[in-house]
């Protein structure tokens, strides 16, 4: 009964829809007749009937292969409410829930931390130890080298002991930058970029330009703040 309603709905929408730019095209026909002099007049004219004719046939079988699939859920839903899950039954834990459940947590309490919360700590971390969010958005032009090297320094050692007091970090291809390295051919490109002059299928052989990063380990600090926040790091104001 959805099925034929809805086609009946389809039906009508083309038509009244395609019905329509087909009369607009037949008034701009008959208002400058010399449009049938050419193929313009003729494409105005037959365009819509056609383009309407497509769509009804695409959503009508579109409508076919989606509505017995819902009534085929429905049928089933009330036999799946009605399952027992024992122990015995019971499907294997998955560990890559486990994984993702493990890296955004804090390792000393069972509270999840959602994805922005981690990103604000993370930033807010880097700003309070290493001023970085003020180094990079300081205009460092009308300084010279000398100056910004000085400046680099703090900046580097405070995000550095930052980084090491968050994550643990480890190198994805233990080797020296610049040695000889061999790609197997099952290797994950996730894990490794090729670049340079890439030619054929791996595996391969070439120069390790970066060693690339993953974390070992996450330690964020428990999130104490009862709403949600925007705040970075805080301004500061100093009362004289």
């Amino acid at each position: 009964m959805k099925s034929r309603n809805l086609h009946k709905n389809i039906l009508i929408s083309s038509i009244l829809c395609f019905g329509s730019l087909t009369g607009l095209a037949g008034a701009a026909v008959y208002f400058d007749p010399t449009l049938m002099n050419n193929w313009i007049g003729p494409a105005i004219l037959g365009a819509p009937p056609a383009i309407g004719l497509i769509f009804y046939l695409i959503a009508r079988s579109w409508t076919k292969e989606t509505v017995p699939s819902q009534d085929v859920e429905k049928a089933v839903e009330p036999e799946e409410k009605e399952t027992t899950i024992t122990p015995e039954t019971a499907p294997p834990p998955d560990k890559s829930d486990d994984f993702n459940h493990q890296i955004t947590k804090s390792p000393n309490h069972q509270i999840p931390l959602a994805p922005e919360i981690a990103i604000v700590q993370t930033l807010g971390l880097l700003q309070r130890e290493g001023r970085l969010i003020d180094f990079l958005q300081e205009d460092i032009e009308p300084y010279d080298d000398a100056q910004i090297g000085a400046a680099v320094r703090e900046v580097h050692r405070g995000c550095k002991a930052a980084l090491k007091e968050v994550f643990g970090l480890s190198p994805v291809l233990k080797a020296a930058e610049g040695s000889q390295v061999e790609i197997e051919e099952d290797f994950d490109p996730t894990r490794i970029k090729l670049i340079g002059n890439i030619q054929g299928n791996p595996p391969f052989k070439g120069t390790l330009r970066h060693c690339g990063w993953k974390f070992t380990e996450v330690h964020l600090p428990e999130w104490t703040a009862k709403e949600k926040t925007d705040v970075l790091a805080p301004a500061e104001v100093e009362i004289s």
